[in-house]
């Protein structure tokens, strides 16, 4: 037989609302998000970056834990969830930018005519949507950009706090400010393939006009796909380079937000 003691319960209590916030937190990020990443592995990650943590976040899940009593445990549980799931969202908010921009891109091409089935996501996504998601990924992790965000998830648990909730009610400002941004972000990224495509269509327009016998339509699915691909093989250096300015400008605004 096996005997546990637990000698302080404030403090196993507050272990558990850290690895309740990086749980939910860690469960929306890029390469987290994916059905292919075992359930046991987002587990032992977030247990492992709560432990780490423990040390210097101890104190300030105390403070809530003082301030709501030692048995509000599930009410803390649900506090910290709710915080989690929301900063994990804005921060997966960020990456839609990529993934909307690409969806656009694909439409405009022609190449959402066909449906691409993504096993990792478990949803619908184009090529373009996996092609520059992936690529803002590998980019954002090789240049370091993802220790400013961790940086303000460990800062959120000194600047969000259960005696804080009246404070979020007054932030819709900025969540309608991020998500107008994050819209105009996508439309931005994609416009070089949205003004081809605008202007082939006014050039075939012409042309079914002038030889009524060609089928224009047939001739524009090679047309917009075939420009398509040379539009965005031509910009993709810029457009990527215009991405990850834009990535990190909307994770300083978050950032600030957070902290």
């Amino acid at each position: 037989m096996i005997n546990i003691e637990i000698n302080n319960i404030i403090q196993l209590t507050a272990f558990w609302l850290i690895f309740t916030r990086w749980l939910v937190i860690l469960f929306q990020l890029p390469v987290f998000d994916n059905t292919s990443v075992p359930m046991s592995a987002k587990v032992l990650t977030s247990l492992i970056i709560s432990y780490a943590f423990f040390p210097y976040l101890e104190k300030e899940m105390i403070k809530d834990i003082i301030y709501m009593g030692e048995n509000a445990f599930w009410t803390l549980t649900i506090f910290n969830t709710v915080v989690g799931l929301a900063i994990g969202y804005m921060v997966k908010a960020i990456m839609t930018i990529f993934v909307a921009s690409g969806a656009i891109i694909t439409q405009q091409v022609g190449f959402a005519a066909l449906s691409y089935f993504d096993p990792s996501s478990s949803q619908q996504i184009g090529p373009f949507e996996n092609l520059i998601k992936w690529t803002l990924v590998i980019i954002v992790i090789s240049s370091g950009a993802l220790l400013p965000m961790f940086k303000g998830i460990f800062q959120s648990f000194s600047s969000i706090h259960v005696y804080h909730i009246g404070k979020i009610a007054h932030s819709s400002v900025f969540f309608l400010g991020l998500f107008k941004g994050i819209f105009i972000a996508a439309i931005m990224l994609a416009s070089p393939i949205i003004f081809t495509n605008m202007f082939l269509m006014a050039v075939l327009g012409i042309i079914a006009r002038t030889v009524p016998q060609m089928n224009v339509l047939m001739v524009s699915f090679v047309v917009n796909i075939g420009m398509g691909l040379l539009v965005f093989a031509a910009t993709s250096d810029e457009f990527f380079n215009v991405a990850f300015k834009m990535y990190t400008e909307k994770l300083g605004q978050w950032f600030n937000f957070v902290v």
